[in-house]
């Protein structure tokens, strides 16, 4: 199927409505927020719950729509749902307002959806406990009631797996940073930004010396820059929501393991080389080979990516759910200009891990140890960009419509 074919399938897509669409209003905020229940595909749709100031429902029905296509690469094969609500995360009632949407989603929780942390909301601190307070065993019930039908005895197994192999610690691993107090959650999804990153250009091997732009310094993206700098590459910059650090000789494993237990809710600790975010542009102007946007949605736009082609970048691997930024939900113009250009590994690939260990775990995987869950995770990750490669017929340009191409067959075959 040609490149052109592709996106006006992937167009007709995002044009179509998704079949659940729920508003809700805080009664005692500003706050407002939206379930987006693409289908119910497999009896139950997943995703994330995430909460920043501006989030539109437009912005959520797209990412609804990403998790289903990314579930056919990572399973289980269900639909795609996203929780989005429009709060700033740093106002001091943000806890109750999450408390209260919690509440409201509970009978959807319960029966058909799944969730998990996503930007400015944290799995095992925020979701989890919010959901045990209201009396769900887990986060991903939904998903165990409506898709897998699972048993009480079998479904107590499933959620014991999911608590376990989530919160194990990484601290004297070769998955984590010293002491540092992270888990498996922390920084699955990172890992395997890194390791798709690594298949897709050294087909696992050494990514040595490549030059690598990050955006996002959250779970995300400084698990991402962590991995790839202990397979050699070096970060030349890092941009959060509030700074930039530039570094044109490079930020070493070493460095960023001690920026990380630096960090403080996703942020760049202090450096000399962090710049405020007035100068955010230096980072897309520095050379770099390969870009890693693990930030919000929509922050590659058509002026940044010709400063990264300018910088010499050639491949984009998206940490983000959606990082190129569109006027409007079905426009694709953005995205198809960055795959002419670039070798685009997208979302439904690259962000997958989290939603493969929820699979692995959920299918009684192995998760004593955190290399169980990792490698679990980075089998699936190889599989989907050797499967995407050979879709594709090369490694470059046109990346990115095989790929979508692949989930499309697979999700809503014609």
């Amino acid at each position: 199927m040609t490149a052109d074919i592709t996106w006006e399938r992937y167009r007709r897509y995002l044009a179509t409505p998704p079949e659940i669409v729920i508003e809700w209003h805080d009664r005692e905020s500003p706050a407002r927020g939206w379930l987006v229940i693409n289908s119910l595909r497999g009896g139950a749709a997943g995703g994330g719950t995430r909460m920043r100031s501006g989030v539109t429902r437009e912005e959520v029905v797209y990412l609804a729509k990403a998790m289903e296509l990314k579930f056919a690469f990572s399973g289980p094969p269900i639909g795609g749902g996203k929780s989005g609500i429009d709060f700033d995360p740093a106002d001091p009632r943000r806890r109750d307002v999450l408390a209260r949407w919690f509440t409201a989603m509970r009978p959807w929780l319960q029966a058909c959806y799944g969730t998990g942390g996503d930007v400015h909301v944290d799995e095992q601190r925020d979701v989890e406990p919010l959901c045990r307070a209201l009396g769900l065993a887990h986060p991903q019930i939904g998903i165990l009631n409506g898709h897998f039908h699972t048993g009480a005895g079998a479904a107590e197994r499933a959620l014991e797996s999911l608590r376990v192999g989530l919160a194990l610690p990484l601290a004297g691993t070769e998955y984590g940073v010293g002491a540092h107090p992270l888990t498996v959650a922390d920084m699955v999804t990172g890992w395997a930004v890194a390791r798709a990153a690594r298949r897709l250009l050294a087909d696992g091997g050494s990514v040595d010396g490549l030059r690598v732009v990050v955006e996002g310094f959250g779970n995300v993206g400084g698990a991402a820059a962590l991995y790839l700098a202990r397979a050699g590459a070096r970060i030349v910059a890092i941009t959060d929501a509030q700074a930039v650090l530039v570094q044109n000789g490079g930020l070493r494993d070493r460095d960023i393991e001690a920026l990380l237990v630096r960090r403080r809710h996703g942020c760049l600790p202090e450096h000399p080389a962090r710049l405020p975010g007035s100068r955010r542009e230096q980072a897309y102007a520095t050379s770099c080979d390969l870009v890693v946007p693990a930030a919000i949605s929509g922050s590659l736009d058509g002026t940044r990516l010709g400063l990264l082609a300018k910088a010499g970048a050639r491949t984009i691997v998206c940490g983000a759910n959606q990082p190129f930024r569109e006027s409007s939900l079905g426009d694709t113009s953005t995205q198809e200009a960055a795959d002419a250009r670039f070798t685009v590994l997208p979302d439904v690939v690259g962000s997958m891990g989290m939603a493969r260990a929820f699979e692995h775990l959920m299918e009684g995987g192995a998760h004593r140890r955190p290399a169980d869950v990792f490698e679990a995770v980075g089998e699936a990750v190889d599989e989907a960009v050797d499967t995407v490669r050979a879709h594709a017929g090369s490694t470059g340009p046109g990346l990115m419509a095989a790929a979508l191409d692949v989930a499309l067959d697979r999700t809503h075959p014609v």
